[in-house]
Parts: structure tokens; sequence; C-alpha cells
């Protein structure tokens, strides 16, 4: 028996939920909400700001809020966000390399949101914040996300190297691509019950703030700190998986690697400025190394790689 014939033997229930849960129309759908939810939460925010600012109701007074609307451009940046998560549960069973590109690609929408958190935190008509420590504290933001847009952009790039033609279809492949599915249906029950927990806790965390002062928490703590750290763990086992299914050296290397990266990404989430910003380039530039160097490996013959390769993507 095959390593992994026993496996294909195994039925897996939850895989059919995958495509009933994220069929076309239903992310169409999704869209939709999250659109309509980001602009009424856009215009929500600016409404309360204008009532703090101008002292509605002794808002001012009650609410310790910062009446700068710049601040307002942070609600539905927040919820677009929320979007690129479900799409990394969507495109799990897809592909595993696209599965860690995604996460590049909230870590630099994470970092370019903080642009707008930070900039909210300075009166802009006052000339004395001009100071070198202003200069750094927006520049981090600025030449991370950048830099983060160009190393993922690389990466994807990198990953277009590795596609192969469509191997004939076997029932390894299937098996694997349906546990993928159940790890997808999980995942995103996983992230619901996050979402709620995550949005409770912060909106307690701001009422006390708002009502006893304080500091305010860390954005990318709530929600994303969690989340990310189910993701190493999620990585740890498409790393079984591989062994399993592949069990070729280069793949698992590879799959190693992501799990790496993946920590990298969540200490970057809770980690202060400016180290936040270094340990997120490192993990999206470990990630381009290692996906670069995964194709350097692989430059065999076309007809080489066909019979020896197993389509893992």
């Amino acid at each position: 028996m095959g390593k992994g014939s026993w496996l294909s033997q195994i039925r897996i229930p939850l895989a059919g939920w995958y495509d009933i849960l994220f069929k076309e129309q239903n992310i169409l759908r999704v869209e939709r909400l999250i659109i309509g939810s980001a602009l009424l939460g856009f215009i929500l925010h600016l409404l309360l700001i204008f009532l703090v600012k101008h002292d509605f109701w002794g808002l001012m007074q009650v609410l310790e809020l910062q009446a700068n609307y710049l601040k307002a451009i942070y609600t539905p940046f927040s919820i677009i966000l929320f979007y690129e998560v479900l799409m990394l549960v969507v495109i799990l069973p897809k592909s595993i390399t696209n599965f860690i590109g995604k996460q590049y690609e909230i870590i630099t929408l994470i970092t370019i949101r903080s642009f707008f958190h930070d900039i909210a935190d300075y009166d802009l008509d006052r000339s004395e914040i001009y100071t070198f420590d202003f200069l750094k504290s927006i520049g981090l933001d600025l030449a991370g996300a950048l830099i983060l847009f160009f190393l993922t952009t690389l990466y994807y790039r990198l990953f277009a190297k590795t596609q192969k033609p469509q191997l004939k279809p076997s029932s390894r492949r299937d098996q694997f691509i349906r546990i993928k599915k159940t790890a997808a249906v999980v995942l995103s029950l996983l992230l619901l019950l996050l979402s709620v927990t995550s949005l409770t806790g912060w909106l307690f965390e701001l009422y006390e703030v708002s009502m006893h002062g304080g500091h305010f928490p860390n954005p990318n703590t709530v929600f994303y700190k969690e989340f990310f750290s189910v993701m190493i763990f999620v990585d740890v086992f498409l790393l079984i998986l591989s062994f399993i299914y592949a069990g070729t050296y280069d793949i698992i290397f590879r799959n190693a690697g992501f799990v790496i990266s993946t920590i990298l990404v969540r200490i970057a989430l809770t980690a202060e400025k400016p180290f936040n910003i270094y340990f997120a380039l490192t993990a999206v530039f470990f990630g381009v190394l290692l996906i670069a160097l995964f194709v350097f490996y692989n430059q065999k013959p076309l007809q080489e790689q066909l019979d020896t390769a197993a389509d893992l993507e």
C-alpha cells in the first residue's frame, strides 16, 4: 500500500460544506455586505467625530475620543481587512503557496492601515509637530508598506514560476484537497467565533478607556493576534499533510519555512514600532527567498517534473 493510500479511505463530510459555503454567489454577497459595512462604518465614525468635536450633548467630556476626522479612515479599512482574512480562508484548498501570499497581503495592509491610525494622532495644523520623531513614525509606516508591497509582488512573480501543467486527477491529490477544504470550513467557523469575541472585548476596552481614560488598545492585537496564532498551527498541519502526500525534500522544506514566516508575522502584530516593521519585512523577505530557492531547486526538465513531483498546489 503506497504512502497516503490508507487516507484515501477516510470520509471527510465537512469538505462538501466548503463548496456550499464558498460558492461564487455567496462570495459576491459577502463582498456587497463588506462594501456596505465599510461605507456605513465610515459615515458613522465621521458623524461620531463631528458630535464629539462640537461637544453635542456633552460628548467631549463623556467620551475621551480624538476629534480628528482622519481617524474615520481607519474604520472602513479595518472592515476591508476582515474581508481579506476571509479570502485567506477561501483560497486555502486551492494553493498552499497562494495561502501564504495572502498572509503577506494582510500584513502589508495592516502596515498601511497603521499610517491612518498614526497620522490621526497628530494635529496637522500645528507646525511644532513636524519633528524628526514625527517623520520617523510616519515614514516607517509608509516605507514599510511600500517594501512589503514590493516583496509580496516579487513573491507572486516567483510563485507563478512554480506552476506546473495540470496533472491527471488522482485519489491522493483529491483527498489532499478535501482535507484542505475541511480545514477551511473549520477555520471559517473559528474566524466567526474570534470575530465575535475579539469585537466584544475591544468594545469593552474602548468603553473603559473612554470613561476612565488610559491608552487605547493596540488595534493589531484585536483579532489578528489570535487569528495568526491559529495560522501557525494550520501551517504545521499543512506541513504534516505535505509529508504524507508528497514527502519530497523541497516541498517539506518549503512548507516548514512557511511556518517560520507565519511565526514572524505573528510577532510583528504585537511588537512595538519600529520592531513590528522589521519583523514584518523579515517574514515576507524570508518567504520570497524561500520560494526563490524552491524555484531554483526545481529547475528540471519538464518531463522529469511531471514524473517525479506531486502537484500539491
